[in-house]
């Protein structure tokens, strides 16, 4: 997706009713308008055409606004749904992790279903890092990233540009059980093969330097003198375990057309404390918009009315699809 297939809330290239749209989208009710002069200047068009396009948004119910002397124009009404036709916005485009994790689809659906009633299509991309999806929202190449609460955390503490965030109830990322370590099975002797380590401290310890989850993960799991890190897609685990690259990795289970048992893998919990906690502070998935995105601004201000984001159907690989009960807002909004 292009910088200009982003639904954010600049002026060039649109038309005076395209850009008041948007305007009034990103203020809502209550919100005032700019002056007719920022629009001719903004715009380079005379004050007729924009008193036309407030006339017609007016006219079509899309919103409804009172002057109020100096202190300039009121929005008093609006029309979502003909407001963002009106301003000919572009499909949502939802970035979500490689490899489509369950917990991330159900959030994506939940998403969609938030802007269906404005006749808004929600379009999905996957891109491996939470880091390149941030900066795919700076460069208004996608409207809302999903990210883990762990990954937030990092990336945007420390961020100057202003970013909007939704963080949603534990385990909207990482479902309780989800973060496993993958290991080949023992033969029946007792071994796991040739390649099999002779001492613990040879162990080869999968770590994915691209994901700070996957990193600060296994250091939890495997602590100093465990073993070796090698660098390994943290998405590709159990293929490097099945192949000899690696003997152990932590790895986000996902459906697979082989179960990892009948391929010779063992799956077992985390199993020591600190990785348990991390996992569980980290589970909660967070929503995440530039500042003027409109779909951002739309989505947290519909989550303070209803602070639920509630998907008709949980997708499924097999079988129909089931309802599901809503994935909460856990915390409160915050603008960076």
């Amino acid at each position: 997706m292009t910088a200009s297939m982003t639904s954010t809330g600049g002026t060039a290239g649109h038309t005076p009713l395209e850009t008041i749209a948007r305007d009034a989208l990103r203020l809502g009710t209550g919100g005032r308008l700019p002056t007719t002069l920022h629009y001719q200047e903004a715009l380079e068009v005379g004050s007729g055409t924009v008193q036309k396009a407030l006339k017609e948004l007016q006219h079509e119910g899309a919103v409804s606004l009172v002057a109020r002397g100096h202190m300039g124009t009121f929005i008093t009404e609006l029309d979502t749904a003909l407001l963002w036709s009106a301003a000919r916005l572009s499909p949502v485009h939802l970035l979500l992790p490689p490899n489509a994790p369950p917990e991330s689809l159900r959030v994506a659906s939940a998403v969609a279903e938030r802007f269906a009633p404005f006749g808004a299509f929600t379009t999905v991309g996957h891109l491996r890092g939470a880091e390149a999806r941030l900066h795919a929202l700076d460069a208004q190449r996608a409207d809302i990233a999903v990210m883990s609460a762990g990954a937030a955390r990092d990336l945007l503490d420390t961020e100057e540009a202003g970013h909007r965030t939704l963080t949603l109830e534990p385990g909207t990322y990482y479902a309780p059980g989800t973060l496993v370590v993958v290991t080949r099975t023992p033969a029946r002797d007792g071994t796991t093969g040739s390649s099999a380590p002779v001492n613990p401290g040879d162990l080869r310890i999968g770590i994915d330097p691209g994901s700070d989850d996957h990193k600060r993960l296994t250091r939890a799991e495997f602590p100093p003198g465990s073993g070796q890190h090698v660098e390994t897609d943290f998405t590709h685990v159990p293929r490097a375990v099945l192949l000899g690259e690696i003997d152990a990795g932590i790895w986000h289970t996902v459906d697979s057309l082989i179960p990892l048992d009948a391929a010779g893998l063992t799956v077992a919990p985390l199993r020591r404390p600190e990785a348990v906690a991390l996992a569980d502070r980290i589970s909660p998935a967070v929503l995440v918009a530039t500042r003027d995105n409109i779909p951002g601004i739309l989505l947290a201000r519909s989550l303070t009315e209803d602070p639920s984001l509630t998907p008709t159907a949980e997708p499924e690989l097999h079988g129909p699809p089931q309802v599901r009960d809503p994935l909460r807002l856990r915390l409160e909004q915050h603008q960076g």
